[in-house]
């Protein structure tokens, strides 16, 4: 009984942390010309306030800033001070959301002791638990007509466990993701 009460709850937290996948997306201008890209700088010198400390933090604005550059730089686009072919933006939110985990627990008949009358059943029960999502939007505007060409977003569950270094490595990973898709097509 001890060794089922061990499997269900190591169940129930294998079923909670499947829920923290990461949601990537992207949008863009079809008539946008993106063989055209070469160089790229920031739209804007710092970031617009958005009222949460969390996300108005130099420290978490470094992270990102390095990570969107590393990824373009990567792909071989080079950071440029003057004249640049698009500039980038970025935008961050933290949203309280409430999901949904499944547990099954095995559910005896009457009985006492050992001796339990009937064939033991499997019962799932819904588990709503609470966390909070961030979500990273960078826009890519081409300088020239200050037109926004191509949006991506990622969305996935806040680790409060993590340390510096994992927050870090996760925003490493999660852009690169999402700049997977860019330029349109370059995923294929």
């Amino acid at each position: 009984m001890r060794l089922f009460l061990m499997l269900a709850v190591l169940g129930m937290r294998l079923a909670a942390l499947g829920c923290s996948r990461v949601s990537v997306l992207s949008d863009y201008d079809p008539a946008a010309d993106f063989t055209s890209l070469h160089t790229y700088a920031w739209y804007a010198a710092e970031q617009p306030k958005t009222g949460d400390i969390r996300l108005d933090n130099p420290l978490l604005d470094t992270h990102i800033r390095s990570a969107v550059e590393n990824a373009l730089n990567a792909k071989g686009y080079i950071k440029a001070d003057e004249n640049p072919d698009f500039q980038l933006i970025y935008h961050a939110a933290v949203t309280k959301e409430i999901a949904v985990t499944k547990t099954a627990t095995l559910v005896y008949p009457t009985g006492y002791g050992w001796h339990y009358v009937g064939t033991p059943v499997w019962v799932e029960r819904a588990v709503p638990y609470a966390y909070e999502k961030g979500s990273l939007i960078l826009d890519i505007i081409d300088a020239k007509n200050e037109r926004l060409t191509w949006r991506g977003s990622i969305q996935a569950e806040l680790d409060k466990t993590a340390t510096p270094q994992m927050r870090a490595a996760r925003i490493e990973t999660a852009v690169k993701d999402m700049l997977a898709q860019f330029p349109p097509g370059a995923a294929k």
